[in-house]
């Protein structure tokens, strides 16, 4: 995958990935940071680190779906916090993908930010309350993908799974 990112005028970072078909798509991918791409290498380790399977899971993800930020470092449309938290954790080539992803915007909970009209994965270690009770009067809660990279630390392999089970079940639906 190819493609540049560069600040606009606000200094917030905007993609310049080339556009797939997937613009069209109706479908979404929501990513948190903290316990989903950063982990550990070892459940009993100390030091924190880009999660296995980030770059394989992102890749996925934004071929194939909307793919948008939902983590407390992002709530305001900006992306610059989550990048620059990651430049920390991840090469350029990971660097690409992670600036390719949409920013949201919400105040409270991060259900907020979800378009429950459209089709969705929310791939998350750790929703309140709240928010798994509006999933659940939605009838959407299978759509989160609980994940802990901090305890298990192949995790993302099952979230990958997942994604494409489901994107593989939307494009033979569509024939």
């Amino acid at each position: 995958m190819t493609g540049k990112s560069t600040k606009n005028w606000k200094g917030k970072y905007v993609s310049h990935l080339p556009v797939y078909t997937i613009m069209n798509c109706e479908h979404k991918v929501y990513v948190d940071l903290d316990g989903v791409l950063l982990g550990k290498a070892q459940p009993d380790d100390r030091e924190i680190v880009l999660a296995r399977h980030a770059r394989e899971l992102l890749e996925y993800c934004i071929q194939h779906y909307q793919c948008y930020w939902l983590t407390t470092h992002c709530k305001d449309g900006d992306t610059t916090p989550v990048v620059n938290i990651l430049e920390r954790y991840a090469d350029e080539p990971v660097m690409k993908l992670i600036r390719a992803i949409k920013p949201t915007s919400w105040k409270t909970m991060k259900t907020e930010a979800i378009d429950f009209q459209l089709d969705f994965y929310l791939i998350d270690d750790q929703l309140l309350q709240y928010e798994i009770e509006l999933l659940k009067e939605k009838a959407v809660l299978n759509r989160w993908i609980q994940v802990d990279t901090r305890r298990n630390p192949d995790d993302l392999k099952r979230a990958i799974s997942i994604v494409e089970g489901r994107s593989r079940h939307l494009q033979k639906s569509k024939k």
